[in-house]
């Protein structure tokens, strides 16, 4: 099956940029092309050179009703009848991208003159609009999609539209014209931007060329504002950086083009050069999340999320290794999301010291959402249509490589992604090309390892069985034993075993390796061992015990079957709203509604308990006591923290009372309308255990998740038992970051604001909103208003060396950083005293 890579193709590159390649010329496509976006419909001329002139047939696919013709003589058409399987895929795809439902039709170009000339024109046009539909009722957390559509709105054009021709598994080149717009209409595409001007008539003309094999060609315009930047190579030369924003608003355009210059810096520092010259920004006209090659298509309210610059976007920058220049071979599975992810959202929380978190969260995903009914390998991974295909194609993945590099070490692990890159770039491979690179690079042969985790189904259930201490002369032998359960066949793996030692503070890691279904190891160490904690920092891909895990949002959403309780006092819009909150959820089954004064006690499962004045709700926040959690008739208290029930909404995961395995959530919301921002927001912090949001439009203010009360997993070897809520977590030796530069990346916010602030006079009419002896590069206003003055006196804002003092009255100014999110107000006090922020 063939699989394009979107998610969520680009040059006229230079030796000095990236390397040669000795790739065969491959197909070329020279289109021109115009839009008409009003008539959702185009007109295509299309200059197609075979990657093989001697070749007599073409075979090809394209969207019905945009009746193709060939112009060049010595060439012949021939529709094909009948029904044309359509077997395209892309990493963004999913049941709505590649919809069979898509009209596409078959044609045969074929020779009938001995020299017939090439390059051969084919002329096509018509309309294509596909309107955007949700891609997968199941899974709350996707967006809208289409095959492709041509509007007022703007347009988007893929491989899946199918409005090039599409010669199955062959990669193409292409340079791409586009006439006739009206500014502040562009278009964006893969490769080099080599023409970008102003006709006579005030139209615009943009070509794109790619001068790699591609697996898809691009065609996305809009009306954008636009910026431009550069960012530096390793070899001294520049990649052209570019945001395309649908309304001007520069300090937004300014933190993601500081943005990629960093993150660019960061993987070119462990990955070969960016395969690409340039990189752009896309502000699309519907939420998406889409990573293409040279560019990233991101919907309005995505782009401006605070925490997507520092988590989706470097994600989505990396793919132009992953997916979008070394692409997947479909029919053996899509190995890049998984990398990418690891690359980009696991560095990241790991450079922060929280990569045992992000890992923890990772197989709970697998754990609550991956029913086996529901699971498959990873060989059959397409692209992310659920939560559970999500967390194994993502999840399950992702553990794959940890799992690797600490078995073959970080410098192995980068040689082999690296060599890896360099074999195979601009060609279509699997996870089995990946093995080959890095049993090469350390020596190991990681062929059978690959084959036992990408090609079989599930995970296993670890269980620390007998743990035997005796005193030896110089110490203790600690015999332990460890089991895999839940699979009939053993995962290889190697298990780290943190050994806690009477008067030591460090733990001593024991690695145990697992061929079989069981495993005992002999252990001497100096003293007499008191704690044994297995996995401690969730390094093994596995299927989590309940009692390992915090209960959280991800325990009631992957339950099978879900039962909501709603408050008989509601009034009726409110009851109205909660009804649509869980026929939404519950998705693509009906909801089972129960009101709370028609039954005595919670049902058993997963519950849902809704609403400030259900019943049950105190009996929910009883239970989590030991949580620092009150409920009172003025609101919600966590942990001393104060949430008053007066426009606000809170969330609290208690576990069931009967199964562990189970979770009871309480949602409540005030007023009235935050109900529905909740159905479209809680679905995305599948995390957490406790939440709380103001406003009508939630907007989160705090979340956490509650402590793990007893693991199986660890034992406490004095009283022979598990250890109790509140035992301290094992101190094991702190790894050393694979490597340094993402804590250079991250946001420098908190140290800004502890920042001093010197006041000095300044000339009259000067304002200030910042000033200190180091003024940091690149912030910018948010604003160039001062928030309040008595004189009403506006001033331009800007970054100073000049220390200054507002000597009237207090005023704020918002600001923004490149590095910062979201923007922050800066108070200006009166006063010469040192001030913080």
């Amino acid at each position: 099956m063939r699989r394009l890579s979107p998610f969520l193709l680009a040059c006229c590159v230079t030796l000095s940029c990236v390397p040669s390649l000795a790739l065969a010329a491959p197909l070329h496509h020279d289109l021109d092309v115009t839009l008409d976006p009003q008539a959702h419909s185009l007109d295509v001329l299309d200059r197609i050179t075979l990657a093989d002139p001697h070749q007599t047939e073409l075979r090809f696919v394209l969207h019905d009703g945009l009746e193709p013709q060939v112009d060049t003589r010595g060439w012949e058409l021939q529709a094909v009848e009948g029904p044309v399987a359509a077997d395209f895929f892309g990493i963004n795809a999913s049941s709505a991208t590649v919809d069979p439902d898509v009209p596409v039709k078959g044609y045969r170009l074929l020779r009938t003159k001995k020299k017939a000339r090439q390059p051969i024109s084919l002329r096509y046009g018509g309309v294509l609009d596909h309107p955007l539909a949700q891609s997968g009722e199941e899974y709350q957390r996707s967006f809208s999609e289409t095959p492709g559509t041509i509007g007022p709105d703007g347009v988007f054009l893929a491989g899946a539209s199918y409005w090039v021709p599409d010669t199955g598994d062959d990669l193409v080149t292409f340079d791409l014209r586009v006439d006739g717009l009206q500014p502040p209409w562009d278009v964006v595409s893969q490769g080099s931007r080599s023409l970008h001007e102003l006709a006579a008539d005030g139209t615009r003309s943009t070509t794109w060329h790619m001068a790699w094999p591609s697996d898809e060609v691009y065609l996305v315009a809009g009306p954008w504002h636009s910026y431009e930047d550069s960012a530096p190579r390793p070899d001294g030369s520049t990649v052209q950086t570019r945001a395309f924003l649908r309304s001007d608003d520069p300090g937004l355009a300014a933190r993601y083009l500081q943005a990629t210059r960093r993150y660019l810096a960061l993987y070119q520092g462990i990955l070969p050069p960016y395969p690409y010259d340039s990189f752009s920004l896309v502000e699309n006209f519907w939420e998406t999340g889409y990573g293409m090659p040279g560019f990233t298509l991101l919907g309005p309210q995505v782009i401006r999320f605070p925490w997507v610059i520092t988590t989706s976007y470097p994600h989505e920058l990396l793919h132009n290794w992953w997916g979008n220049s070394v692409y997947v071979d479909g029919s053996r599975g899509n190995w890049c999301e998984g990398l990418t992810a690891y690359m980009a959202d696991h560095l990241f929380s790991e450079a922060k010291g929280e990569g045992l978190k992000y890992r923890r969260s990772t197989l709970q995903k697998y754990t609550d959402f991956v029913r086996a009914e529901q699971d498959f390998p990873l060989t059959q991974f397409g692209s992310r249509s659920s939560a559970a295909s999500e967390a194994v194609g993502y999840g399950k993945a992702l553990m794959l490589y940890h799992m690797v590099r600490r078995q073959i070490g970080d410098d192995a692990f980068l040689a082999a992604l690296r060599q890896f890159y360099t074999d195979n770039r601009f060609s279509r491979v699997s996870f089995s090309e990946l093995a080959a690179a890095f049993s090469a690079t350390s020596g190991q042969d990681l062929a059978p390892f690959f084959d036992a985790w990408t090609s079989r189904t599930g995970a296993p259930v670890l269980k620390l069985g007998d743990v035997k201490t005796v005193t030896t002369e110089d110490g203790t032998r600690l015999t332990l034993n460890l089991k895999q359960t839940q699979v009939d066949t053993a995962y290889p793996m190697t298990v780290p075993v943190a050994i806690t030692i009477a008067g030591q503070k460090d733990a001593v890691i024991v690695q145990v390796p697992m061929t079989g279904l069981e495993a005992s190891v002999d252990v001497d160490l100096p003293g007499p061992p008191v704690r044994i904690d297995v996995d401690p920092a969730f390094d093994v891909m596995r299927r989590l015990d309940p009692m390992e895990l915090p209960p959280a949002l991800s325990t009631l959403s992957g339950a099978d079957q879900q039962v909501f309780v709603l408050p008989a006092s509601a009034s009726l819009e409110e009851t109205q709203a909660w009804t649509d909150l869980a026929t939404k959820w519950a998705r693509p089954g009906t909801p089972t509604l129960l009101q709370d004064d028609a039954i005595d006690t919670l049902p058993t499962g997963s519950v849902w308990v809704l609403g400030w004045d259900n019943r049950f709700a105190k009996d929910v926040a009883a239970t989590l006591v030991d949580d620092g959690v009150k409920l009172t008739a003025s609101g919600l208290s966590l942990d001393d923290q104060q949430i008053s029930r007066q426009g606000h909404s809170a969330v609290l995961v208690t576990r069931g009372a009967d199964d562990p395995a189970t979770a009871v959530g309480w949602v409540a919301a005030q007023p009235v309308a935050a109900i529905a921002g909740l159905a479209r927001k809680l679905p995305h912090y599948t995390r957490y255990s406790y939440l709380a949001f103001s406003g009508e439009e939630p907007q989160n203010t705090h979340k956490g998740s509650w402590v793990p009360r007893t693991s199986p997993l660890s034992r406490d070897l004095l009283s022979r038992d598990l250890l109790a809520s509140g035992s301290p977590w094992p101190r094991c030796p702190s790894a050393s970051p694979w490597h340094s530069s993402p804590r250079s990346l991250t946001p420098p916010c908190s140290s800004a604001r502890r920042a001093p602030w010197p006041t000095q006079p300044c000339r009259d009419g000067a304002w200030a909103a910042r000033a200190w002896s180091k003024p940091r590069p690149g912030w910018s206003p948010a604003s160039t208003s001062l928030g309040w003055t008595p004189r009403e006196a506006t001033a331009s804002v800007r970054p100073s060396t000049r220390p200054c003092r507002l000597k009237t009255a207090r005023a704020s100014a918002p600001f923004s950083s490149p590095t910062c999110s979201p923007p922050f107000r800066v108070q200006i006090p009166p006063s010469q005293h040192t001030r913080s922020w």
